[in-house]
């Protein structure tokens, strides 16, 4: 079973590369277990774990909120900052902008050189691919970012910042690099990757899902660039992640090495700041979505006790707050708020998703059918948070939940993406955000009731940080939360 390393083995393990030490490896001042050089054996663990701690910590909290699965409780305001969408420069410094590009973002880059040194093809290869997706997180929050010119050292202390559309298009050219680097004769990692144990044909598969989901988010800004490379992709043949294929990092339920917001939420803050937003709560309830019992839990207490009760986006965030405990709504559930609970890059039902996208488009050349492949991503979210696959094919005939076969691309795809959102729900909050900014759907959402927005607003952005602001002369000034970023274009 994967397992994450402890986050704090991660930080320590950062820090490998700045120390020395005499080469007698009896040396008294020799640590054997913190060595004065790391490798790509030694590293990759570590930026993926640092990765996943971001994508299910703070940028968790972030993306769910704003995509409206979870809202805060009455009893606390822990979290209303995000529903008075005040998102400063000094929200996401350190700790995210940070730990992603000195971070994970660092590690990949040093496993990707170090394993080209050494010959090792597939860890360069790894090494490729999670550069390219941690860099896509990092456009997608901020826009236009230091992507070829970052971690440069000395040699560029100012790195500037490309445009988004610079940064897609190479993005894309890397995944093709990366890909054409997968050997299956050569050394693979081993327990030292925590997503696919050294697979490389899943490695293959991930880079492809991964390609698809880079085409598709321009699919409003540049649909002919959009359409031409996934109708290239499909001409190769090029195979996605299937179900029991989510690309994602586990973890244990020992000290330091739970899951961050299990971490977070229920043991440091004993579960009293996160509840079920009505807006997923409604929609799970009016299609009778059995996945209700695995993304909420019942309520423990009061009136509502054993019963599925949320709270209206903002609303104890206004003066109107009703100051409700948070054992008398729902809390995040099983499948999304325990000690072992995963953290995913990619799931199965994502790749699932993408694909009946990028058919409803017509982009496919015709492969696959789009309803099939809804289903699919369906059966896929039921099987990734433990409700029984099986039950899938009577779900897909209720109101709101059946595919509208022959309808207009556009409420195909709406369809698709809301079924997407809903497998998002606190698994993949940053995600869910990020298509919604992208699409528009699900079409019923509305602003927190505590926005200091104005009327019909979310977050489109975040604030580029602090440190950019005093430590880059390339900071390009602020940028409002207000202002899309390139690939958001659809009213």
């Amino acid at each position: 079973m994967k397992k994450i390393y402890k986050y704090v083995f991660a930080t320590v393990l950062a820090s490998f590369m700045s120390l020395t030490a005499c080469e007698n490896f009896l040396d008294v001042n020799t640590d054997p277990n913190n060595p004065a050089v790391s490798t790509p054996e030694l590293t990759l663990p570590v930026g993926q774990g640092e990765l996943a701690y971001v994508l299910g910590n703070q940028f968790q909290f972030l993306g769910n909120f704003f995509a409206q699965h979870w809202t805060q409780a009455g009893a606390a305001n822990q979290y209303c900052v995000l529903e008075l969408y005040e998102i400063q420069s000094s929200s996401y410094d350190a700790r995210v902008w940070g730990e992603l590009y000195a971070g994970a973002l660092n590690d990949f880059r040093f496993v990707a050189d170090e394993a080209t040194l050494n010959e090792q093809s597939n860890y360069a290869a790894i090494g490729e691919i999670m550069q390219v997706y941690t860099i896509q997180v990092i456009t997608d929050a901020w826009g236009d970012v230091p992507a070829s010119a970052s971690l440069q050292g000395l040699e560029n202390l100012n790195p500037e910042y490309q445009p988004q559309e610079e940064i897609y298009n190479d993005l894309i050219s890397r995944l093709d690099a990366a890909i054409a680097l997968i050997d299956p004769n050569a050394d693979s990692p081993a327990r030292d990757d925590l997503v696919f144990n050294g697979d490389m044909n899943l490695w293959t598969k991930f880079a492809n899902t991964l390609k698809l989901k880079i085409f598709l988010r321009q699919a409003y800004v540049r649909p002919d660039v959009a359409q031409s490379g996934i109708q290239a992709m499909y001409s190769a043949g090029a195979q996605f992640l299937d179900i029991g294929e989510t690309a994602d990092v586990e973890f244990a339920d020992q000290t330091q090495n739970r899951n961050p917001f299990y971490q977070t939420q229920v043991v440091f803050r004993g579960g009293v700041d996160v509840v079920a937003s009505n807006t997923v709560l409604n929609y799970l309830q009016d299609t009778n979505d059995p996945r209700i019992d695995e993304f909420f839990a019942p309520v423990e207490s009061g009136a509502g006790a054993g019963n599925f009760v949320g709270v209206d986006q903002g609303v104890e965030c206004t003066p109107e707050r009703t100051g409700n405990q948070a054992n008398t709504v729902s809390k995040p559930g099983p499948a999304v708020a325990s000690p072992t609970t995963a953290i995913p890059l990619i799931t199965a039902a994502e790749s699932y998703f993408l694909q009946a996208e990028a058919v409803a488009r017509g982009w496919t050349n015709g492969a696959g059918t789009a309803s099939e492949l809804y289903a699919q991503g369906i059966r896929a979210s039921f099987d990734y948070v433990g409700e029984d696959a099986a039950s899938v094919t009577a779900f897909l005939q209720r109101p709101g939940v059946v595919y509208p076969t022959g309808a207009a691309v556009e409420e195909q795809v709406e369809q698709i993406i809301t079924q997407k959102w809903v497998s998002f729900s606190g698994v993949q909050g940053f995600e869910a955000w990020t298509e919604y900014r992208r699409t528009g759907y699900p079409s019923f959402i509305e602003p927190s009731a505590a926005s200091t927005l104005g009327a019909g607003i979310i977050p489109k952005r975040l604030v580029y940080p602090n440190t950019e602001a005093t430590r880059n002369t390339s900071y390009p000034g602020l940028v409002e939360t207000t202002v899309p970023v390139w690939w958001d274009v659809k009213d």
